[in-house]
């Protein structure tokens, strides 16, 4: 991984974000980033934190008080319960305003993690060490932090961005195999919403990037794509909207499994409906489209991605989608590999009916 900082400068607001890479950041954390804080509440779970928080704790504890607060993985926790009995043990601590919070694991933990930050005292700071391929790519970067209802992912949440972002490949050697997908599916969305080049590298050889190894070169350039994007539009206003191509139908696919289909699984089916929508809408080019479903059907056979198709239920969870319009639904899709389409007008939203949307599901018999 190149090592290096990125700076995001956000037009609305005086403060930077700083994204740090490099190899064993957690022995080379830049103390001065935490200078000035009264308190740091590392928020981690029950697995990664029994790997890293001791060591991380170690490693702050030269520049400001810390506790470690742990909650259970996986996304069944990302609720406002688990906020609440972070929230309540951090004001039995005393902490003020000055205090701030390091989400350490991967996206669950980061989003709750940011949410919390963003109410405790009507905000405070937080930092991210994203610990899954996924969260380093993704999660981790943008300031979207949201909790999930019994009606549907992410349904509450906050714009709330950290104050830094640390970066290591090192840590994704303990990641088990099935999580290489998640972080997989958004690094192809990623190509496929605005890198030609590195859609190429992966069609070349995709087996290749079925391995840790091979994602770790693509995960700061796939950073660097996605900062570019949210400084121009921090609050998802149009053009950010690029980034949630797939995850319309990929989402709602995922809230229907209850969350037994992981995030990346489920992008990579939605990006297989949502891409053949764009196509039948004649704004996906044929000979793109088929160079993208013949990559998305390689990896989900690869991992054997498969679901009971329940359409009334994937319908009922689209129809929450953030996006949504009154009763319309509306996606982000693409023009070209490397390029999204966008109207007349300038916007990055296209209308689509209930109907195209189900029919899209035949995608994935």
């Amino acid at each position: 991984m190149a090592q290096g900082t990125l700076e995001i400068v956000f037009p609305r607001r005086s403060e930077k974000c700083s994204v740090f890479f490099g190899e064993n950041l957690i022995d080379k954390l830049p103390l001065e980033a935490f200078s000035g804080l009264s308190y740091l509440v590392i928020v981690s779970d029950d697995v990664v934190s029994k790997l890293y928080a001791q060591k991380l704790r170690d490693r702050l504890s030269q520049a400001t008080k810390t506790c470690l607060i742990v909650m259970q993985h996986g996304e069944r926790s990302k609720n406002l319960l688990t906020v609440s009995k972070i929230v309540k043990k951090m004001s039995d601590l005393g902490l003020d305003r000055k205090s701030a919070v390091l989400a350490l694991g991967g996206g669950v933990v980061g989003d709750t993690s940011g949410f919390v930050a963003s109410i405790f005292k009507r905000g405070i700071k937080y930092f991210q060490f994203p610990t899954t391929l996924l969260a380093q790519v993704d999660s981790s970067i943008g300031g979207k932090c949201g909790i999930d209802t019994e009606w549907g992912k992410n349904q509450i949440g906050t714009f709330c961005q950290p104050a830094g972002i640390f970066i290591t490949a090192s840590v994704l050697d303990t990641l088990p195999k099935s999580e290489i997908v998640n972080g997989l599916g958004e690094i192809v969305k990623t190509s496929i919403i605005s890198d030609r080049t590195m859609f190429n590298e992966i069609e070349s050889s995709p087996e290749d990037y079925f391995t840790i190894r091979k994602l770790k070169t693509l995960i700061r350039r796939t950073c660097e794509i996605k900062l570019s994007v949210v400084e121009k539009d921090e609050l998802e206003t149009n053009f950010r909207r690029i980034l949630n191509y797939g995850h319309t139908i990929g989402h709602a696919i995922e809230a229907s499994s209850d969350y037994k289909l992981s995030h990346g699984k489920s992008v990579i089916l939605g990006m297989i409906c949502e891409g053949w929508i764009a196509n039948k809408l004649r704004i996906f080019d044929d000979g793109d489209y088929d160079r993208q479903l013949k990559l998305l059907s390689n990896i989900k056979d690869h991992y054997g991605i498969k679901i009971l198709l329940n359409r009334r239920k994937i319908l009922s969870f689209a129809m929450l989608d953030k996006k949504i319009t009154g009763a319309t639904i509306r996606m982000s899709l693409p023009k070209e590999i490397g390029k999204m389409y966008s109207s007349k007008d300038g916007e990055f939203a296209v209308p689509v009916s209930k109907e195209m949307l189900v029919r899209s599901l035949d995608c994935l018999k």
